[in-house]
Parts: structure tokens; C-alpha cells; sequence
């Protein structure tokens, strides 16, 4: 990795031309946006570090990867886009920690914003090569950064609501006991569950680890195998807002099992709390908790 750290001066911005990769039957394809976020995020923290994200080296010279700890996606309106249409991205983004980086993200349609994202990771390298039970979190070079503010405050509002997840923060989202200690959730009831191996050539990124995008993803074909959008063209299955925190991944050819933990019924639509368990030794490496209206 070469050269300090750099300070963020002003947002980047992307523009698109929107055609049949970036749409669904139900206008901006969410999983697209994802990994289209997760790529200018991994973009812009290279960039404060002078370098290319493929250069990107912790002080022992081992290549170092962004991992996503939290993804929030609000104010989803992407049906408001069509074909032939131009959104427009923009970012903000700052360090949080000597290991972490934060983004703000908007996507502008012709009709004015239709997503709002805050994307938080931590820089990480395998201990052993080949197996991503063993990520680990690693310290990168500090530098000056330019104050801002809004931007800090919402950095901190995410690695809050990171660490409530992890402090049994959704059980009381959801009503639910929280007496036991989080080692117990796996006790927890689930209203419903779905087993899926995630397929090593769709699944994975190109770091080798099971991709942010695609826990949506499957996420969303157990929300399909549940009934909790009913038809493509039900009003119910449309996500307004959706929020993923990470804890952990998985080697090619685990598989993976999708537990309903709660629904909560609102004015809006309903709320639904997935957790993601490896069945190989039954650790949770993900909580979802998405909006329908």
C-alpha cells in the first residue's frame, strides 16, 4: 500500500444510464444498487488510502479486504425508475477507527431521490488462508480527515446500531424476551425457516467470501418461500427499507439456514426479523430486518 492516507475533499457522484442489468420487475433492482454501493464504498476507501483496493496491505504486507458490518437502506421508492431513465449516485464518506470506513449514499431519479444507504466496514484478512471462518479485523494507517459533522454523527448512529444488534438491540425491536444471553438465540422460536447452500459461482465475491448482495438476496427467496410477498405484483412485496448487520461468513459449500424470528405489523406494512445461521456449527452471521409495505 503506497502513500499516507488522504482527507475526502468532495462526494463522488456517478451517473447511469438505467437499462435491463440495473431494473427488476419491480423497477431499480435492489440487489444491483447493493453491490453497485458496496463497489463505490470499496472504491472510496481505497482512495483515501492512495491506492488501488486490489494494492490495499495491512503493516505485515497481507491483503486486506473491506467487510461489511452494517448495510441500511431507507426510503426505498424503486419503483419511481424505468428504462432509459439516467440516476444519479453520489457518496460521502469518511474513516471511523484505524480499521473501519463509513459512507453516506443517495440515488437520485428523474423524480427525485429514491434511496438513501450507510454502509459501514472493517478491514479484515483471513489468519488462514482459504478459510473464511478465520477473518479477522485489522488496523489500517490513520490521516487527516476533513470534519464534518452530519457525516461523523451518522457514522457514530451506525456502529450504534451495530453494537445494539449484537446487544439483543432487535429483540426489543420485535417484543420479544431478552433475558437470555446472546449465545441463547438460536433457543429463540422461529415462525419459520429455509436451508440454501449458497452457489460458489453466483454467491461469492472475488475476494472469495459469501457477498453483503447476496445475503439480500437469499434473504429475499426465503421471504418468497415464506409468503411474505406474496405475488410479484403484491403491494406487501415492496421493501422500503431494509437493514443488515453482519457478523461472520462461510466457505463455499456450507450451507446456510434462514430463521423468521418475529414479524411486527405497522401502519405502514410489516417489519420481519431473518437471522442466518451456518448449520455447521450453528453461529449466526447475519440479522435482517426488512420493511414491506
Amino acid at each position: 500500500m503506497s502513500g499516507r492516507p488522504r482527507a475526502q475533499t468532495e462526494p463522488l457522484a456517478q451517473r447511469i444510464r438505467l437499462g435491463m442489468p440495473q431494473l427488476c420487475g419491480q423497477g431499480l433492482s435492489e440487489h444491483w444498487l447493493l453491490k453497485t454501493a458496496g463497489d463505490l464504498h470499496w472504491q472510496a476507501l481505497a482512495a483515501t488510502h492512495g491506492c488501488r483496493p486490489s494494492a490495499l496491505q495491512d503493516a505485515q504486507g497481507r491483503r486486506v479486504y473491506a467487510a461489511f458490518t452494517l448495510v441500511h437502506l431507507r426510503g426505498a421508492r424503486l419503483r419511481e425508475v424505468d428504462e432509459d431513465q439516467t440516476l444519479d449516485l453520489r457518496i460521502a464518506h469518511q474513516p471511523l477507527g484505524r480499521s473501519r470506513h463509513f459512507s453516506q449514499q443517495w440515488a437520485q431519479g428523474p423524480q427525485g431521490e429514491v434511496a438513501q444507504l450507510s454502509l459501514l466496514t472493517a478491514a479484515v484478512v483471513r489468519e488462514r488462508a482459504g478459510d473464511n471462518h478465520t477473518v479477522a479485523r485489522v488496523p489500517l494507517p490513520t490521516g487527516p480527515t476533513v470534519a464534518d459533522a452530519a457525516l461523523a454523527s451518522a457514522a457514530q448512529a451506525a456502529d450504534a446500531s451495530v453494537r445494539a444488534v449484537r446487544a439483543q438491540g432487535w429483540r426489543e425491536r420485535f417484543a420479544l424476551p431478552t433475558q437470555a444471553p446472546l449465545a441463547e438465540l438460536p433457543a429463540l422460536p422461529e415462525l419459520a425457516d429455509w436451508a440454501v447452500t449458497p452457489c460458489p459461482y453466483n454467491d461469492f465475491n472475488g475476494a472469495g467470501l459469501l457477498y453483503f448482495a447476496s445475503f439480500q438476496a437469499l434473504a429475499d427467496r426465503a421471504h418468497g418461500h415464506w409468503g411474505l410477498h406474496a405475488t410479484e405484483r403484491a403491494a406487501q412485496g415492496v421493501v422500503r427499507e431494509r437493514q443488515m448487520v453482519f457478523h461472520g461468513n462461510v466457505n463455499p459449500g456450507e450451507a446456510l439456514r434462514f430463521r423468521l424470528r418475529a414479524l411486527r405489523h405497522t401502519g405502514l406494512g410489516h417489519w420481519s426479523w431473518t437471522q442466518v445461521q451456518r448449520q455447521s456449527d450453528g453461529r449466526c452471521v447475519a440479522d435482517l430486518a426488512t420493511l414491506r409495505v
